[in-house]
């Protein structure tokens, strides 16, 4: 009965633990505007989103420059094309992923001085505020609420589930064995909630340009992603090895009743 309960309790403190990393792992990459403004980059490598603003900004500065549209659409997309160009970008691709998640209801603004700095002409101060067309999605501000009282939640629950665990005093062999199969499992979930869903599931919900921001943050932690994976399911393999190592030591070790030997003798 107290293994069975040990079990139970160990079962619930696992289920939690991968609620709170997975929901975890979505702050760092889906709900995490902050990195999209370090990673600013790695944004504007995507063709699509650079390209956006490239003729966004081009086809407010040119009429004021007095220069043709081609010319100013070639500076700006040398200049985001370099790293200290993409910097001055960063403030605007952190609010358009806010704006995307819910993080902020402010509209997206690319400042006269922010364009004065692309284009490369003192001139382009006059060109007004731009503002982008970065919708909200529902479903990613509905989701990031839950995530945002989720995660606390279900790490409190880890700790509890694991002291009734131990007091309940569960079977060592098993509860490794279990740890080594729940880590696997767990593996599985950082690559999903890691990469799959920051990957595919914004541009599924949303045809905006801008959507298309998380999934360029999960191609730029895609290695680091990769790794956890591969040292996470490691540690689970070697756990169940070492678990089946455990049941077997412990049943060369196990007594072996003389009765029916003793029994055995009497009778011959």
């Amino acid at each position: 009965m107290q293994r069975s309960l040990a079990g139970l309790f160990f079962a619930a403190a696992f289920l939690c633990c991968c609620l709170a990393i997975s929901g975890f792992l979505l702050q760092q990459t889906l709900f995490a505007p902050g990195t999209t403004r370090e990673s600013a980059g790695a944004v504007l490598s995507d063709s699509t989103v650079s390209m956006k603003l490239v003729d966004t900004i081009s086809a407010a500065a040119a009429p004021v420059l007095g220069e043709p549209e081609a010319s100013v659409n070639a500076t700006v997309s040398l200049v985001l094309s370099t790293k200290a160009g993409a910097k001055l970008l960063a403030d605007v691709l952190h609010d358009a992923h806010a704006r995307l998640i819910g993080d902020s209801d402010d509209p997206v603004v690319i400042t006269p001085q922010e364009v004065v700095q692309v284009v490369r002409d003192e001139r382009a101060a006059a060109v007004p505020a731009i503002v982008l067309d970065v919708p909200r999605v529902t479903a990613l501000v509905v989701t990031r609420g839950i995530v945002s009282w989720l995660v606390p939640l279900a790490a409190i629950g880890v700790v509890v589930f694991l002291v009734l665990c131990f007091l309940a005093h569960p079977d060592r062999a098993a509860l490794v064995r279990t740890l080594g199969l729940g880590l696997i499992v767990l593996a599985a979930l950082v690559g999903l909630f890691g990469y799959v869903i920051p990957k595919f599931i914004p541009t599924v919900l949303s045809d905006s340009v801008y959507a298309r921001i998380p999934p360029r943050l999960a191609d730029d932690h895609a290695t680091l992603t990769v790794f956890t994976c591969l040292v996470v399911a490691g540690v689970g393999l070697a756990l169940f090895a070492a678990s089946a190592r455990m049941g077997r030591g412990r049943r060369w070790s196990t007594p072996i009743s003389s009765y029916r030997y003793r029994e055995e003798r009497r009778w011959s």
